[in-house]
């Protein structure tokens, strides 16, 4: 989870400063969408709160639309359709427009619906791939308790 954390703030970081695309958001989607839990939510809260910060919007703005779209995944994916990876495509892009009108809607600024939201939705594929492997091989799970023979 810490290493979540780094990453997470770094490209918080870097989204804001010098990379157009919300990568925040896309590790956020892909990460509801493996593995559901209530650090989802925290994470979805705290870097939306620091996204809004940092990009000069309404603060808190962000973290609401981050709760609302990681809920969102949370449902979809209990779904018969969630058993296969090519669902987070379609997902990952509906949830970026989702995001993209509400932001323009409540900031009353144009929607700018461009070709950012197509690369963000092509690079949801391999950050959900290592995402994935991360959580299988790397994050030992409460389930597993090893046994010490005498």
């Amino acid at each position: 989870m810490k290493i979540l954390v780094s990453v997470l703030l770094f490209l918080s970081f870097l989204q804001t400063t010098i990379v157009p695309f919300n990568l925040v958001l896309i590790i956020l989607i892909a990460r509801a969408f493996i593995k559901e839990e209530r650090n989802n939510l925290y994470l979805g809260f705290i870097f939306g709160l620091l996204i809004s910060h940092l990009s000069l919007l309404p603060l808190g703005l962000l973290s609401i639309v981050y709760l609302v779209i990681i809920e969102l995944v949370h449902l979809l994916s209990h779904s018969r359709l969630a058993k296969h990876f090519l669902l987070i495509i379609p997902l990952t892009l509906t949830m970026l427009l989702f995001e993209q009108i509400l932001i323009s809607l409540i900031t009353n600024k144009a929607i700018s619906l461009s070709w950012i939201i197509i690369i963000e939705t092509a690079v949801t594929l391999p950050v959900y791939f290592v995402l994935r492997i991360w959580e299988e091989r790397f994050i030992v799970k409460k389930e597993i308790k090893l046994k010490i023979n005498p």
